[in-house]
Parts: C-alpha cells; structure tokens; sequence
C-alpha cells in the first residue's frame, strides 16, 4: 500500500485511529493526525500529530507535532469536488517539500492538490515549495 500527499485526520478506533494496518504502508508527503498502528515506511517528508506511532523516520519527517504547530482546519468545502482539511496560518507543513520531490505515487511532478489547486506555491520564501498532505495553501486563504 502506498499514500502519497495525503491528509489522514478525525478518524476514531479503540486501536489505531489515524491509520490501521496490516501488510505495510509507505507513506510519503503525508499528514498523519492521529495514531499508527502497523507496519510503515516512510518516503519522506511526513507529519504526525501527535505523537510518535507510525514509525516515520527520515530526516524530512516531523513527529511529536503539536495540535498548534500543526494548525489542521477542520474537515469542511474548501472549494473542488471534495471536502477537505485546510492549513492554518502558520501551519508546519506550509512550503515543506522542495519542487523536485512535490511528486505523485509513480514520481511525476504533481500540479494540484485534492481541491485541483495549483501546487507548488510559494508562500513562506521566494522558492516554490509544496505543502504536507492534500491540500495547497494559495496564499489568499
């Protein structure tokens, strides 16, 4: 299994209530809030708050993220075909991921995010960088 610029966020399970699993899941570009339970690999550049469960463990990776670091909206229409989960300003995973690895499940560059937004942008520094997860802060949100 492979989840590639993804938001994993309010789900709830006695075990494993960001993510449960059995067989191993990498995980790449990808915002964990909540708890791991299974066997991961990271490919880099991942977040999960809170806490420390899924085992992400390259040097791009941020774990032990606070709710306030963080800074996840809630799941609501954000414009595009599905509802997803904002960044907040200030968000730790604003313009994380340098342009050369913004890229999709099968390595080609990734141009847009879940709500079919314009990625990368350039909202922290003069440099495109893309955002953790599925959604692209636009700089107007």
């Amino acid at each position: 299994l492979t989840l590639t610029n993804s938001t994993v966020s309010g789900n709830t399970a006695q075990v494993g209530g960001g993510i449960y699993n059995e067989s191993t899941l990498v995980l790449t570009n990808s915002l964990i809030d909540g708890e791991c339970f299974g066997p991961n690999a990271s490919g880099g550049y991942n977040i999960e708050s809170p806490g420390n469960t899924c085992g992400f463990d390259q040097p791009t990776d941020q774990v032990n993220v606070t709710p306030e670091q963080l800074n996840l909206r809630p799941l609501e229409d954000n414009g595009g075909p599905t509802m997803t989960h904002a960044l907040g300003e200030g968000s730790v995973a604003i313009d994380v991921i340098p342009e050369g690895d913004c890229v999709d499940a099968d390595g080609q560059p990734l141009l847009t995010d879940q709500r079919r937004e314009p990625r990368p942008v350039a909202i922290v520094g003069p440099e495109p960088k893309c955002d953790i997860g599925a959604f692209e802060v636009q700089g107007n949100e």
